[in-house]
């Protein structure tokens, strides 16, 4: 049983599906109306690092729009928006019924008002620009900030998080209630994995409880094909790299060894639209 989340309800809404080849993606962007274009640019943004598909549509419809990047195609897109809208203002108001001159027995000079758009050009321009930013961080929550932790590295002004490689899979630290867990990185799978023995280990310490923090039963569909039951429970907080994330969802199986913990996607998806580089073996956060 997948879990729907809102990044693939918006999917659906836009007709975005993994089946889609790039062309295909192109050919949806093409047809979509200016407003739904921003949010297929936002999603493509976000599907470019799982799904090459998507990776590959990106660059096509850069050269389709005659840009370089995601934020120059936004300002554009959004620029073109207002300014047909603001267009489609003075149309209206050019059609508006003009007194009969006729009805007056002395002539009055006409007077050329400057229209909507040369009043409030700089506006608009400023606007629109104000739109593009804040349109790149519609999908993911911002989250709190945290102290940097020693597992987040700086340099050129880039802060990432480390991963280790071992054995053909990626790791990564974190920190849950003051007790370093290593959990392996899993693109694939939507929710964070763990043991009932580490569950034990939190409910002994006061961490959790399950009056408090646990949330629901269900069944998931792992690797092998085989279907198990899970208890999903809810830990106030988790430390990753130099991020404190809180409300993160995990599931608990039995049957999985401490050292076969899985870090899902919902967990990576709190630290504020994060890039995950694999071939370096880090992930970028924003700044």
């Amino acid at each position: 049983m997948k879990n729907i989340t809102n990044l693939d309800i918006k999917r659906q809404r836009v007709e975005l599906t993994k089946e889609l080849s790039a062309l295909a993606i192109v050919g949806v962007y093409k047809k979509a109306t200016m407003k739904n274009k921003i949010e297929i640019i936002g999603l493509v943004e976000v599907l470019k690092h799982t799904e090459k598909n998507y990776s590959d549509a990106l660059g096509l419809i850069f050269k389709l729009e005659k840009v370089a990047d995601s934020s120059k195609l936004i300002s554009k897109l959004s620029k073109i928006h207002l300014e047909a809208k603001v267009l489609s203002d003075i149309e209206r108001l050019a059609m508006a019924t003009k007194p009969d001159p006729k009805a007056n027995k002395k002539e009055i000079p006409s007077i050329i008002a400057p229209t909507y758009y040369q009043k409030h050009k700089t506006t608009i321009v400023m606007t629109s620009g104000f739109i593009a930013v804040l349109l790149l961080f519609f999908i993911i929550k911002p989250s709190k900030t945290y102290k940097p932790d020693i597992t987040a590295v700086k340099a050129k002004q880039e802060i990432f998080i480390q991963l280790t490689s071992r054995n053909g899979h990626k790791f990564i630290n974190t920190k849950i209630n003051g007790v370093l867990t290593t959990f392996m990185l899993d693109t694939g799978a939507s929710t964070t994995m763990v043991s009932e023995s580490y569950l034990k280990s939190q409910i002994n310490t006061g961490f959790l409880n399950r009056r408090q923090h646990f949330l629901r039963n269900t069944y998931y569909n792992i690797a092998n094909g085989e279907k198990v039951r899970a208890e999903v429970w809810q830990l106030p907080s988790m430390i990753i790299g130099p991020k404190k994330i809180y409300n993160v969802e995990i599931a608990v199986i039995s049957g999985i060894e401490d050292e076969e913990f899985l870090l899902g996607m919902s967990t990576i998806n709190k630290l504020e639209d994060p890039t995950i580089d694999l071939n370096n073996n880090k992930i970028l956060l924003k700044q």
